[in-house]
């Protein structure tokens, strides 16, 4: 779910190796662009004008373990309700914080079952947890439901949308329709999203948005021989590439230049599918987003044959399938060239 990232972006961000954005005193530079670049994900998230905020992590499992750090420190709690489908890191998060979860099954469609959280929620809930793009299926699940129960109940939510953050803004134009999963859910109050997986910048970055930035009290500590009196970020020393690159990525592409990739993605992954079926493969689902998991009795099997290729796929055990996730560096040609190894492999192990 990693990339080749923009080269350019590359490029921009080397100057700030040695910057460390958790000493802002001495990188004012590093200050102002983590400014602007939580400014454009506000914007490209429907968060509040006034009163939200966030700041660059370094991927999802930074975001998640402060998502559901400060629901632990703000609410007093100790439960949270999380769908089966959630990243592993949001179970690291869990022991580390001595938090214990309720887990939520999953429908056919892969998305969380509404009732289920509805009945998982208690006067012990810390937080609700939902995903805006699993990383398994690529599936987005019903935020906005989930959204008006976190509301009713009184209760947090955190969507972690680290692969489908930089998908699901720009699939109005490109696949007609939207899946509504962030702050435009009145219910949400945090949201994270990995730019280095759709958004073009390098490894590790990430970002953290809060509906309330205010709140991010909760977890600051003192940092007596710092520049700043507080630090509230899990890191101490907080790499100032990271930042650069984000806003060397999202500068260089815009708005436009995001909806041409997810785009030209999606429809090289309904190429996968459709040619998929054709070999007798169906797929688990109906991609919703850049993902195609194909079901295969023997998906390890196949995954090794496609790495002796040079294909990286990746096994699905449950159910039993092939994943491909589509980057945008592949091209059409590309595509092309691996189906007909895909066709080659799936006719030596059939299904």
């Amino acid at each position: 779910m990693c990339t080749q990232p923009l080269q350019a972006a590359e490029r921009m961000s080397a100057p700030f190796l040695t910057a460390n954005t958790g000493n802002p005193g001495l990188c004012p530079g590093t200050v102002r662009l983590e400014e602007e670049v939580v400014g454009w994900l506000r914007e490209l998230y429907h968060a509040p004008l006034h009163g939200a905020g966030g700041m660059v992590v370094s991927g999802g499992t930074e975001a998640n373990i402060t998502a559901l750090w400060l629901a632990r420190n703000i609410s007093g709690q100790k439960e949270v309700v999380v769908p089966r489908s959630a990243h592993f890191s949001v179970a690291k998060a869990l022991d580390l914080l001595s938090l214990k979860p309720r887990w939520v099954e999953t429908g056919p469609d892969g998305r969380v079952n509404v009732e289920g959280v509805r009945k998982a929620v208690t006067s012990r809930t810390a937080l609700i947890v939902a995903v805006g793009g699993s990383t398994e299926l690529g599936v987005v699940d019903p935020i906005d439901e989930i959204s008006e129960i976190a509301l009713h109940r009184g209760t947090r939510l955190h969507v972690d949308a680290a692969f489908g953050g930089f998908v699901l803004p720009f699939m109005e134009v490109a696949k007609g329709r939207t899946y509504p999963f962030d702050f435009a859910a009145p219910g949400v109050t945090s949201l994270s999203v990995d730019p280095h997986k759709m958004g073009g910048a390098p490894i590790p970055a990430g970002a953290l948005l809060l509906r309330n930035w205010e709140e991010i009290r909760a977890i600051s500590v003192e940092s007596p021989y710092l520049s700043a009196p507080t630090l509230s970020s899990l890191y101490g020393t907080r790499p100032s590439r990271n930042v650069a690159a984000i806003f060397s990525a999202m500068s260089l592409q815009g708005r436009r230049g995001y909806q041409r990739t997810v785009q030209r993605v999606l429809e090289l992954t309904r190429t996968i599918a459709e040619s998929g079926r054709e070999m007798g493969l169906e797929p688990v689902i109906e991609p919703v987003l850049n993902i195609v998991a194909l079901r295969h009795r023997d998906p390890v099997a196949i995954q090794n044959q496609m790495l002796r290729r040079g294909w990286d796929v990746s096994a699905i055990r449950e159910p039993r399938a092939i994943r491909f996730v589509v980057m945008p560096h592949a091209s059409a040609p590309m595509v092309r060239k691996m189906l007909k190894d895909l066709a080659w492999v799936v006719r030596e192990i059939p299904n």
